[in-house]
C-alpha cells in the first residue's frame, strides 16, 4: 500500500529521498546513462531538462522500475537513515505523453469514436474519472483497503478543479475531450494521488497559455509548500520557479547535475542562442527533394490562386449538452496558410474535423469543400484525398508496431496503417520525404521504436506525401525539442513553397508558426473572436489589427 504523500520538510534536511548509485540502463544490446549516480536530498526540489530523445523517459522508466538496472541500485525515500523503507513505482505517481495515450486508447478504439454517440466502449465521464475509487484505483479483492479521508479529498479535488478550470468539463464523457481537455484532466487525476513523488513528464504540452500559467502556479505551490515534483521538459522556460536543482540530460547520459542557476547557466553555453545551431539533430541538412516536387498533372490540378477550396457559412455545431461552435462564418483560399488560434476547448478540434468530414454533422451544416456542398459521404471520400492532415489523436491511436517507411505510405490512402501496395513512384516519394526529414536510416524501424519528436517528423511525412492542396497540421510542435521545432518548421515552408499547398497550422505557442502563414484564425467559446492579417516581417503580437473583421 503506498504511503501517504508527506512534505520533503517533514523529514530532517539532508536526509537522502532519491538516490541513484553507480546505475546502468541496457537499450537493447548497449548500456546507457552508464554508472550514473545522483542524489535527491530532503528539502531538495530537482527538474530534469534534455532535448526530445536524450533519455529523459527512460531514466524515469529506471525510477519506476519499468526497465532493466544493470549494476547499482536505485533507492528511494527512507523514513530514517539506513532504514528498510524504500520506492517502489507504487509510491511515484507518474505523468507522461505516454499515460495519455494508454487513457485514450482505453477509451475509444479509433480517434473517430469521440463523434459517434451510438458506439462508445466507456461511459466515463470526467467527474467518474475523478472520482476516489478510480484515482486511489483499490484492488476489488482487498480486504478492509485503506482509503483516504473522503472529505480531504473532495476538497483537494474541488481545489485543483478550480485551479484548472475543468468545472464546466465534469459531466461530459472523457471521449468527446479534446487533446488539451482530456490533458487538463488528466493532470487532476495525477495531482490527485497521494504517492511519495509526483513526476510530471513534458506536463505542459498541448496546454494554451492561460493554463499553462495556472499549472505552473499549482506546481509552484505544491513545490514551496515541501512536496517533492520533479518536472522533466524540454523547454527552459518550463522548469518550476521553485526547482532548486537541476539534471542535465543528453545523448542518454547524465551531462552535469546541481543548483539550478548554474546548470542553467551550463546548458545555456552548451544549447543556448550564442553557439551555432543546426537546422535538426538527425542525419543531415534537409534539402528539397526532387520527387516532391508536384507533377505537371497535379499542378494543373491546384485551384487558381483565391479560390475558395474551405466556405462555411453560419455553421453551429452542438454536443455533450452544449454548443461547439456557434454562427462560424469563415473562407479559406487558394494560397493562403492559416494560424488557427484559440485556448483549449474554444472549438478548434470541432472545425477541423469538419473539414476533414470526420464529424457526422457535417452532412447538415451549410459547407463546401473544394467548390462542392458536403452531402454525400461520395463527395467526402473525394475530398478527403485533397487534404493532408495529422494531428495528436492520430499519434495517439497510431499502431506501434507499422514500419517508419509504411506509416509515411498510409499518407496516400489516409489510412491508419498501409493495407495495400504503392506504386513505384509513390515508394520513391515516401522515401525522398524520409530522406528529406533526416529519418531514412529509420525507415524500417517500428513506429513506436521511435522517439516522441521522430513520430510526429514522420506524421509530418505522411501529411506531405501524397501533394494535397490543403495542409492540416495540428499542433505538429507538440512535445519537440527547440531543435526539432525549427526543422519542422522550416519543413513546413519548404512543403508549401514546392506544392502550393494551402495550410491550416494549429499552435498554442503563437511565437512557433512556420513564416508561410498570412492570415489568423482565432477562436474562443466556440465563435471567431479575430479573423486578421499577418503583417509582413512582423511578428505574432504585431497584429495589424485586433479587431475581428468579415471574412
Amino acid at each position: 500500500m503506498s504511503r501517504p504523500l508527506r512534505k520533503t520538510s517533514e523529514r530532517s534536511a539532508g536526509w537522502e529521498f532519491l538516490a541513484l548509485e553507480n546505475v546502468s540502463i541496457r537499450l537493447g544490446k548497449p548500456l546507457v546513462f552508464k554508472r550514473t549516480n545522483w542524489t535527491w536530498r530532503a528539502g531538495e526540489q530537482w527538474a530534469m531538462l534534455g532535448p526530445d530523445g536524450s533519455g529523459k523517459s527512460l531514466l524515469i522508466e529506471a525510477l519506476l522500475g519499468r526497465v532493466p538496472v544493470i549494476g547499482g541500485e536505485v533507492r528511494g525515500p527512507n523514513e530514517k537513515p539506513g532504514g528498510e523503507d524504500s520506492t517502489t513505482a507504487g509510491d511515484i505517481a507518474h505523468l507522461s505523453p505516454r499515460t495519455q495515450c494508454e487513457l485514450a486508447m482505453q477509451e475509444s478504439s479509433f480517434y473517430q469514436l469521440r463523434w459517434h454517440g451510438g458506439l462508445e466502449q466507456s461511459p466515463r465521464t470526467v467527474a467518474e474519472f475523478l472520482s476516489q475509487g478510480s484515482v486511489e484505483a483499490h484492488n476489488p479483492f482487498e480486504v478492509d483497503p485503506r482509503r483516504g479521508n473522503p472529505r480531504q479529498f473532495t476538497r483537494r479535488r474541488r481545489q485543483l478543479v478550480d485551479w484548472l478550470g475543468i468545472r464546466s468539463l465534469l459531466r461530459r464523457r472523457l471521449i468527446h475531450l479534446s487533446n488539451g481537455e482530456l490533458r487538463k484532466t488528466l493532470l487532476v487525476h495525477t495531482l490527485l494521488k497521494s504517492q511519495s513523488l509526483l513526476i510530471l513528464e513534458d506536463p505542459f504540452a498541448g496546454l494554451d497559455a492561460a493554463t499553462r500559467r495556472k499549472l505552473a502556479h499549482v506546481i509552484s505551490r505544491l513545490m514551496r509548500g515541501g512536496w517533492p515534483v520533479m518536472v522533466a521538459t524540454h523547454r527552459v522556460e518550463e522548469i518550476p520557479a521553485a526547482s532548486t536543482h537541476l539534471l542535465l540530460i543528453d545523448n542518454h547520459q547524465v551531462i552535469a547535475q546541481g543548483p539550478k542557476a548554474q546548470m542553467l547557466a551550463l546548458w545555456r553555453k552548451r544549447f543556448g542562442a550564442g553557439r551555432p545551431q543546426p537546422d535538426c539533430r538527425f542525419e543531415r541538412k534537409p534539402a528539397a527533394p526532387s520527387v516532391g516536387r508536384a507533377s505537371p498533372r497535379a499542378v494543373r490540378r491546384r485551384a487558381a490562386p483565391g479560390q475558395p477550396l474551405v466556405e462555411l457559412r453560419h455553421v453551429t455545431v452542438t454536443g455533450a449538452r452544449k454548443r461547439i461552435l456557434q454562427d462560424v462564418n469563415w473562407t479559406l483560399s487558394a494560397g493562403q496558410c492559416w494560424a488557427l488560434l484559440g485556448p483549449n476547448g474554444a472549438g478548434k478540434t470541432t472545425l477541423l474535423n469538419l473539414i476533414q468530414g470526420d464529424h457526422p454533422q457535417i452532412y447538415s451544416a451549410d459547407i463546401r469543400l473544394f467548390g462542392h456542398p458536403t452531402d454525400s459521404t461520395q463527395t467526402l471520400w473525394h475530398t478527403r484525398q485533397k487534404i493532408g492532415w495529422m494531428s495528436p489523436e492520430l499519434h495517439q491511436h497510431y499502431p506501434a508496431a507499422w514500419e517508419t517507411f509504411e506509416v509515411v505510405c498510409s499518407g496516400f490512402f489516409n489510412s491508419v496503417g498501409l493495407y495495400q501496395p504503392c506504386s513505384r513512384r509513390q515508394r520513391a516519394v515516401a522515401r525522398q520525404w524520409l530522406l528529406d526529414l533526416g529519418l531514412a536510416r529509420r525507415a524500417r524501424t517500428p513506429f513506436g521504436g521511435l522517439s516522441f519528436g521522430q513520430q510526429r517528423l514522420v506524421l509530418l511525412a505522411r501529411a506531405a506525401v501524397k501533394q494535397a492542396p490543403l495542409l492540416i497540421l495540428d499542433e505538429p510542435c507538440q512535445g519537440l525539442d527547440a531543435a526539432q521545432r525549427r526543422t519542422v518548421l522550416a519543413a513546413v515552408d519548404r512543403v508549401v513553397s514546392q506544392t502550393g499547398a494551402s495550410l491550416i497550422f494549429v499552435s498554442h505557442h503563437e511565437d512557433e508558426l512556420p513564416r508561410c502563414i498570412t492570415h489568423v484564425l482565432r477562436l474562443a467559446a466556440g465563435r471567431i473572436r479575430e479573423v486578421a492579417l499577418k503583417p509582413r516581417g512582423g511578428f505574432m503580437q504585431n497584429w495589424c489589427s485586433r479587431r475581428p473583421r468579415p471574412c
